[in-house]
């Protein structure tokens, strides 16, 4: 049976918005070089390729802004050069923005950086503290909110008041936003097609083992919905595992599906 990896980026393979670590990228460009995988994040191409550390061109498919692009990467014109195979486009309710900015004044988390309402064409990325905030600030704030859950606060009340929309937590400072459905587990169907056109046989993608490892699969997090749906449909056959970080990704990848 052929096996599929479908990797979420921050928190799994990289630390949180980080390149990936020198000893990681030792391990996964060897096993890169014996596995077919696919990477999934909220992020956009840009601060992919930063993370990744060149090791994004060994991915059969990009999938970035939480499924909603497909970039397969072409090293032979440029190292960061890849092709858009998909986009789907997204304009956020003018309504959603000012709610945004309201919940930006209303925060009571003490630290404000900048950059807080990202529009990614594909989707919304929003955080208090604000993307431009250094490694500490965001360590802070990410404890700060696992104490007082206001993303989670923040995504329902985004749900409940735009039921058109899914607003899940992404990584350690920021929501994804984008319209219901358009979520990671959107991207299964787009690897079956391109498995079953480099093959040219109907029955491979079916047949294959999926193994998804994400650090955000609980119920509200950006990792939830594709890891739902492989552990719940008979076909593909799907595994799936929560990481706590690169170190813990490598322990898995090690000790398990390597026989």
């Amino acid at each position: 049976m052929d096996r599929i990896f479908i990797f979420d980026v921050d928190g799994t393979l990289t630390p949180s918005r980080r390149k990936m670590t020198k000893e990681f990228k030792e391990f996964f460009e060897q096993w890169a070089l014996k596995n077919h995988f696919y990477l999934v994040t909220g992020s956009d191409l840009p601060k992919l390729q930063e993370q990744m550390n060149g090791m994004d061109i060994h991915a059969d498919g990009i999938f970035t802004c939480c499924g909603n692009q497909l970039w397969e990467s072409d090293p032979a014109v440029h190292p960061k050069h890849c092709d858009l195979v998909y986009e789907n486009k997204f304009e956020p309710p003018k309504d959603l923005i000012e709610y945004l900015k309201e919940q930006l004044e209303k925060s009571t988390y003490h630290h404000r950086a900048g950059n807080h309402i990202e529009d990614r064409g594909s989707m919304l990325n929003f955080s208090i503290v604000g993307r431009d905030c250094s490694l500490m600030e965001r360590e802070n704030y990410f404890k700060w909110d696992n104490l007082n859950g206001e993303r989670k606060e923040i995504s329902r009340a985004i749900g409940f008041r735009w039921p058109e929309l899914d607003a899940v937590i992404g990584g350690q400072i920021s929501i994804d936003i984008y319209p219901k459905g358009n979520d990671k587990s959107q991207i299964l169907k787009h690897i079956k097609q391109n498995i079953n056109m480099d093959s040219h046989t109907k029955t491979l993608a079916d047949s294959s083992e999926y193994i998804f490892i994400g650090d955000r699969m609980e119920k509200g997090g950006n990792d939830y919905p594709l890891a739902q749906l492989l552990q719940t449909q008979d076909r593909p056959y799907g595994y799936t595992y929560e990481t706590e970080g690169p170190e813990h990704t490598q322990r898995i990848l090690e000790n398990t599906h390597n026989d």
